[in-house]
């Protein structure tokens, strides 16, 4: 018996559809009688859980919090007027040729989504090839432009434009909500994980739920989880099982291996690759990415990378795509590193430096201070909370820090060498340019 690794990315046809959806036997007579049913009774949850057992109503729980956070997320191969060159016979579709597809889960409410980088790994080399393609023209371009004196306009047209490109879109809900255009923020294949950007401006990011990573390192054989997805194509499908083993190593291609990955035996398919694997207080702690078949579906032995791995790097990627686009808040303080904090216990975020007329120093946070007679440093503020929500580590702070906005009112509370606290309020502002 042969057993085989696959991982749960697939590619749709234009148009998929299953046989049993409308009949075309179907009497006029009988479809018109199914269209004089008596619309449905809205049932308040509450009831439709009564009868349900604690573990039960865990699960639908999980899956009524969770299901609006996970996306549909395909890429296609489309010509510059955005039509595919075949026939497109589904138009709710994004036009083009398929390149992949699976799923994803909104971890930020800006609109950025996690996925497995090898669903959208030939968009990603595609738009690499065309950027790279586009950088040594314009190069040429502009060399030759020194050297000869012609305009850049009229050099150009010697160069052939690429006639195709490849486009990610991710579909929220089911599937008669609207595709929405994706911008691939960065991507980690050795971990195969892609972070995605909403890029939408008929789209309200307002309507957007996200979901929290929770931790893996904790997760116990046996403990009982749920994965959210789209196998096949079939919108936010949910299996639930349990952690059938931890610590698995599994290869995802011929030169890479992810260690620590959670086995379950949550029915995993393809297109549930990018989806969350949750545990029943509705937090990511795996992205389904891979199962062991014989047959190319679920046989019981999926797994997942853990949150543990997946959370530093997402972070990261939406850092730093922020701090691109300037849309990260800035406060205007250098923090005391975590290894010489520990020292100064119970606070741990001692204020080093404060940037001139930033708004921490607008708000009066004051920062240690060395006297150059003895060499003696006197401490300034330590950052206690933030918004009311305490900060007990640097990473705390940074991650408190992160999900504001800039002009945001913010409550800083502040701790001093002699343990007084005080409030401070100040409005968040942007990362000053470099000069």
């Amino acid at each position: 018996m042969r057993l085989t690794l696959s991982a749960t990315c697939m590619v749709l046809p234009a148009a998929v559809s299953a046989f049993f959806l409308q009949s075309p036997h179907v009497k006029v007579s009988q479809r018109r009688r199914a269209n004089t049913l008596p619309a449905a009774i809205a049932v308040p949850v509450a009831q439709l859980e009564e009868n349900l057992t604690t573990a039960e109503r865990s699960v639908t729980s999980v899956v009524r919090n969770c299901s609006p956070s996970v996306a549909f997320v395909t890429s296609v191969l489309q010509n510059k007027s955005g039509r595919s060159s075949s026939r497109q016979t589904n138009p709710k579709l994004p036009p083009g040729r398929s390149l992949g597809a699976g799923s994803g889960f909104v971890v930020d409410m800006e609109g950025y989504i996690v996925t497995n980088y090898h669903v959208i790994a030939r968009a990603y080399m595609l738009q690499r090839m065309t950027q790279e393609y586009e950088d040594t023209i314009d190069n040429l371009v502009n060399n030759a432009t020194q050297l000869l004196g012609s305009t850049t306009t009229s050099l150009k047209q010697f160069f052939p434009s690429p006639t195709t490109f490849a486009q990610v879109y991710v579909r929220m809900g089911d599937a008669t909500q609207e595709y929405i255009k994706c911008r691939i923020v960065n991507v980690q294949p050795e971990l195969d994980v892609a972070v995605l950007k909403l890029e939408s401006n008929t789209t309200s990011l307002d309507a957007l739920q996200s979901v929290s990573f929770g931790s893996s390192s904790n997760l116990l054989v046996g403990q009982s989880l749920v994965a959210i997805g789209n196998p096949f194509g079939l919108d936010t499908s949910v299996t639930s099982g349990v952690v059938s083993a931890l610590n698995r190593e599994i290869t995802v291609s011929t030169s890479n291996r992810i260690r620590n990955c959670i086995q379950t035996d949550a029915s995993i398919n393809p297109g549930n690759s990018g989806g969350p694997l949750l545990n029943l207080e509705g937090r990511v702690i795996g992205v389904n990415t891979a199962i062991v078949t014989t047959s190319g579906s679920s046989a019981g032995v999926g797994f997942a990378i853990p949150s543990d791995e997946v959370e530093p790097v997402v972070r990261d990627f939406i850092r730093e795509d922020r701090l691109k686009q300037c849309k990260l808040a800035w406060l205007g303080v250098s923090i005391m590193k975590p290894s010489t904090s520990q020292r100064l216990q119970p606070c741990q975020n001692w204020v080093v430096s404060v940037e001139p007329s930033s708004p921490a120093a607008t708000a009066g946070i004051q920062a240690l201070k060395v006297r150059n007679n003895h060499g003696r440093v006197e401490l300034g503020d330590c950052i206690v909370a933030v918004g009311g929500n305490d900060v007990t580590s640097f990473k705390a702070l940074r991650e408190e820090l992160e999900k504001r906005k800039r002009g945001e009112e913010l409550a800083i509370t502040l701790q001093n060498a002699s343990g007084e606290k005080r409030v401070v309020y100040c409005k968040l502002g942007s990362i000053p340019s470099k000069q």
